[in-house]
């Protein structure tokens, strides 16, 4: 009898907990996610945060480019593309793409937070590349549209190659940034029309160092299930 009424309050308890996993999934989004069939959720270094990416190929002549002195608004709007409005996830910057170079030698006031070892084994006692490797720097000014603080993670801004015309992320995560405001943790917390100039560097094998070479500038963290971002053309 005791062993009946125990399995009883448990099974209870389990239930309990899984009504209210699915109310939660629902109220914050999750469940959305789950369902649709062109996207892949993952949770990012153990924390709440969701990356929804596209697992669809991304074509060269189906995004856009942007080169220097070019400008973009990226923005996310939940109600749009989500059908439930969730202030806290939108966000509206403009991207004004300012300069990018390619170079052997370290970009002056960058660096860089770690290199691997392959990369170690062709540096100089200057930190510039005997062979390899470049350093890419990318250099934009991005603007906060919205009516509050927004804090954004550019860190998770990655570079790529259009190979055969299709988006490859090669070696591509931050290495090093440069910006004002930056935490520790490399989020820059950018005002209400606030301007904030960001540059971010790069380390790309001599390969991919071409007219073909492009950095994403994506929110990686926020949810852009069809939401576009543009690519910044990086030219040598």
């Amino acid at each position: 009898m005791k062993r009946n009424i125990k399995g009883y309050i448990i099974s209870v308890v389990l239930i309990l907990v899984l009504i209210i996993s699915v109310v939660a999934g629902y109220k914050y989004g999750y469940l959305d996610d789950i369902f649709r069939k062109d996207t892949t959720n993952i949770i990012k270094n153990g924390s709440n945060t969701k990356v929804t990416s596209s697992t669809e190929e991304i074509n060269k002549d189906e995004v856009t480019l942007l080169n220097k002195g070019d400008s973009y608004i990226l923005e996310y709007d939940s109600k749009k593309i989500t059908g439930k409005e969730n202030p806290n996830a939108d966000y509206s910057y403009k991207i004004e793409y300012i300069d990018s170079c390619v170079s052997r030698e370290l970009p002056s006031g960058m660096s860089i937070d770690y290199y691997k070892q392959e990369e170690k084994e062709r540096l100089g006692a200057d930190y510039s590349f005997d062979s390899g490797y470049y350093y890419v720097m990318v250099e934009v000014n991005m603007t906060n549209l919205k009516q509050d603080i927004k804090k954004v993670a550019p860190t998770g801004i990655s570079i790529g190659n259009f190979i055969d015309g299709k988006y490859k992320n090669i070696n591509g995560e931050t290495r090093g940034m440069s910006t004002d405001s930056m935490s520790a943790k490399g989020v820059v917390q950018i005002e209400c029309q606030q301007k904030q100039n960001i540059k971010l560097c790069y380390i790309v094998p001599d390969e991919y160092v071409d007219e073909n070479l492009v950095v994403k500038y994506e929110i990686i963290y926020k949810n852009k299930y069809n939401g576009e971002v543009p690519y910044l053309v990086i030219s040598k």
